[in-house]
């Protein structure tokens, strides 16, 4: 009798362990990917935001080259269609459709979206209203004589 209790506890702390095991293992893999996801995303929200304040993808710099800022907004809505909600997708398309079609467009409901879903992802509420973003611009005040 005292053998069968034995092995019927060590059976019942190995159940345990597995099972235990087997919770830890699938939080961690959500945990992980969910990390991943909320990067890309984040690295997709910062990309159009810079745009959006930038106001073009394509400039000439002070020398005259061509310096081409659409390469990161043309990956940022590779990595929406990647990690993004449907709806996310969605708007991805349909900004890059009016850029395609328009030679521009507005990214502030994507923006809006992708903000929305990272906040929630990082435990945190949506802001209220439509945040202000800041671009500060350098002016030369030295007199050139």
């Amino acid at each position: 009798m005292d053998l069968l209790q034995v092995i019927v506890g060590v059976v019942l702390a190995i159940l345990g362990w597995v099972i235990g095991h087997r919770f830890t293992s699938a939080r961690d893999v959500k945990n992980s990917q969910r990390s991943i996801r909320v990067a890309a995303l984040a690295e997709a929200y910062r990309v159009l935001v810079r745009s959006g304040i930038d106001g073009v993808m394509v400039k000439r710099d002070a020398s005259g080259a061509v310096v081409n800022g659409a390469k990161p907004v043309e990956d940022a809505i590779a990595l929406i269609h990647l990690y993004g909600t449907q709806e996310q997708s969605t708007l991805a398309s349909n900004y890059a459709t009016q850029i395609s079609t328009e030679g521009g467009g507005d990214a502030t409901e994507l923006v809006n979206a992708l903000r929305k879903d990272i906040r929630e992802n990082l435990g945190g509420y949506d802001v209220e209203g439509q945040p202000r973003y800041l671009r500060v611009t350098y002016q030369d005040t030295r007199s050139s004589k």
